[in-house]
């Protein structure tokens, strides 16, 4: 019972950090389209969901399947998700850069790297409280 009751608390801190991260990804991306351009913006955009996509996808695998067996089966299904995650990752780069012609392709590894400390920041915050 109380795995449960963890895992739910995690579910919950995950989509939290999550909604924060997509909504200031779409406010810098509009802060963006407003104060520089379209190509800055979606550049922004891109590479904010570079970042979100990926974890959504690992959130998922890791805590969407916690709780129905053993504790080998939820570690494969972490390292799954982690592996999936990795490689969407990669994945949505090299789509991006291949198929947008108008890239800011240094904006695009800002944003997400941005993403990823602003990922890290909130859940030491999140997890201390």
């Amino acid at each position: 019972m109380v795995e449960t009751e963890e895992i739910i608390k995690t579910r919950s801190v995950a989509n939290k950090m999550l909604n924060i991260e997509a909504a200031t990804v779409i406010l810098c991306g509009l802060l963006f389209l407003v104060f520089a351009s379209l190509e800055y913006a979606y550049s922004v955009i891109l590479g904010g969901l570079a970042f979100i996509v990926p974890n959504v996808i690992f959130v998922m695998f890791s805590l969407g399947a916690t709780g129905a067996g053993s504790s080998r089966k939820t570690l494969a299904f972490f390292l799954v998700g982690e592996a999936v995650k990795i490689v969407t990752t990669i994945a949505i780069f090299a789509i991006t850069i291949m198929s947008v012609e108008a890239l800011y392709i240094g904006i695009m590894f800002l944003s997400y790297g941005f993403v990823l400390l602003m990922n890290l920041t909130g859940l030491m915050v999140l997890t201390n409280k």
